[in-house]
């Protein structure tokens, strides 16, 4: 990365502070999101998590961590890697990068083709664009429940799983 795209993308990610983000994302949006997180993984196997990430640390731009990296980074501090059936999806956006990034466990990677978390990342880059980000949110849970289900469903509807991981969207 060159010096301009380097001081290009640091002032995107000093125009983002927290603050600023979270009025894109209220918090009964959130709220809504996480329950309907809960409702998606009674469907399948899979244990969900979104992480909003409003901006990185100046000294993290400055070494040019990207977002892919960034993302693996959160699936294993949330300890998205640590599920019975390694059935984790992490959900990763950095706002001022404006990239979306879907981590999979190797449980999933084993059986779901990439093409299908990249289709799922377009879509809510799509909403976010239309100004639509806890729709975007949605539409990208939505989308990666359908997935699961396709791939990992609960064969007892009735029976729940147990929740192993948190259902609250992380913004920071």
């Amino acid at each position: 990365m060159n010096k301009q795209n380097r001081f290009k993308r640091l002032w995107q990610h000093w125009l983002h502070p927290r603050q600023r983000v979270e009025r894109y994302f209220p918090t009964a949006g959130l709220k809504k999101v996480s329950e309907q997180i809960a409702q998606s993984e009674n469907q399948h196997h899979g244990e969900i998590r979104f992480v909003v990430e409003s901006r990185l640390a100046t000294a993290a731009v400055l070494q040019g961590l990207d977002t892919r990296t960034r993302a693996w980074q959160w699936f294993g501090e949330l300890s998205v890697w640590n599920t019975e059936y390694n059935t984790g999806v992490l959900v990763y956006i950095s706002f001022a990068d404006r990239a979306v990034e879907i981590v999979v466990d190797r449980g999933i990677s084993a059986q779901v083709p990439d093409e299908s978390w990249t289709v799922v990342c377009q879509h809510i880059l799509t909403k976010f664009q239309q100004q639509q980000f806890v729709a975007g949110l949605e539409l990208g849970l939505q989308e990666v429940n359908q997935i699961l289900i396709q791939y990992f469903p609960n064969q007892h509807p009735d029976h729940e799983d147990i929740n192993e991981l948190p259902n609250d969207v992380v913004l920071r």
